[in-house]
């Protein structure tokens, strides 16, 4: 049995964090032996729920704010004790595998980067992790083809050295019969209140949209730290409904005609594979990984400018006068979405990470 060790940094609802779950929902417990090591504390949402119910341990390491040297150090230990045969680090959950590996020089880990790999971490964390890289002690490993690019470019690889597994979801979880006649038309987005998910455009072009439609309909859905200011921001307009937590996103998902994503960076958000996989139509900014999925004018619309308000609005407008053309969309969108099906990632890592521990053990 393959001993894994998994690092995250906290379990808030996130794209890293619902990969980690939907990977682990699926893994073969036959052969392998899982510890799950979270940096922050609990914060009771849906996915710890989750998470405990499979058969693997969990342990919080409750670190506070900023770099935590007596984490690292404590995470070696417990990483010392569990001894695994490979290990799987994601977002900040990879920076404090580093003492581990430096100790350990047999020691191997896997690196799934989340979002373009400039933007994951500083410059200091990138030149340590460059060094592990070159030394194929961490396996990089990107969820999109343009996530894959910006690795390459940014610590120097070359094509073989970086893996692709793309960003994948329960594909028929997210099954909807859409019927976009004689109905009233909702527009919304799933995703954490931050600056990097950009909902004050959101709510600009909902504000210009009511004008011409009244009877138009707002769901956002979604916690973080904006969430009181955006809360404010959107007390005057009607029609809008904000959901704060949610374990059933294929409800919400079912309920949202258009889904719109004016991101300022993205890797492949998940939020976007499951609004196709529900054939949502989806408009969205054009960055990351998100040029990977939406083929601009055909399953979707992108926007050059995250903050082009006019821009979104137009194509919104053209969207809700044209029934036919989303319909057709939304069917693109199911039928692209199998491509990123749960199980096909599973599978992936789990030959990775087999193939790895050959590799460390021949």
């Amino acid at each position: 049995m393959i001993k894994l060790l998994i690092t995250i940094g906290c379990l808030e609802v996130g794209g890293a964090e619902i990969f980690v779950l939907n990977l682990l929902k699926r893994l073969d417990y036959r052969k392998f032996q899982v510890l799950l090591i979270v940096l922050s504390k609990k914060h009771n949402t849906f996915i710890e729920d989750e998470l405990e119910k499979l058969p693997i341990k969990i342990q919080y390491l409750n670190k506070k704010e900023g770099f935590r040297p007596l984490t690292m150090l404590r995470l070696t230990l417990i990483t010392r004790r569990f001894s695994p045969n490979i290990m799987h680090g994601n977002v900040g959950g990879m920076l404090y595998l580093f003492l581990y590996l430096l100790i350990f020089w047999k020691s191997k880990a896997i690196h799934t980067t989340h979002t373009l790999a400039n933007f994951e971490y500083g410059t200091v964390k990138r030149k340590i992790l460059a060094m592990f890289y070159r030394r194929k002690k961490v396996i990089p490993v990107a969820i999109s083809p343009v996530i894959k690019k910006s690795i390459i470019e940014t610590y120097g690889l070359s094509e073989d050295q970086v893996i692709l597994i793309n960003n994948a979801v329960d594909v028929f979880r997210f099954k909807t019969y859409r019927c976009y006649y004689n109905k009233g038309m909702v527009i919304g987005h799933i995703g954490r209140y931050n600056p990097v998910k950009n909902h004050q455009t959101i709510i600009a072009v909902y504000r210009q949209l009511l004008q011409s439609y009244p009877d138009l309909q707002l769901r956002l859905v979604g916690d973080g730290l904006l969430f009181p200011k955006i809360e404010k921001e959107i007390a005057n307009l009607k029609n809008v409904y904000m959901i704060k937590k949610t374990a059933q996103v294929e409800k919400q998902l079912a309920q949202i005609d258009i889904f719109l994503l004016p991101s300022v960076y993205e890797g492949m958000p998940l939020s976007i594979i499951e609004a196709m996989a529900s054939g949502a139509v989806i408009v969205a900014s054009r960055v990351g990984g998100i040029t990977d999925i939406i083929e601009n004018g055909v399953n979707g619309y992108l926007i050059d400018d995250c903050y082009d308000i006019d821009g979104f609005v137009t194509i919104l407008h053209h969207l809700l006068e044209n029934k036919a053309e989303m319909t057709e969309i939304s069917k693109k969108n199911v039928e692209k979405a199998q491509k990123y099906d749960i199980i096909q990632l599973v599978l992936a890592y789990e030959n990775l990470y087999t193939r790895e521990v050959s590799n460390v053990n021949g």
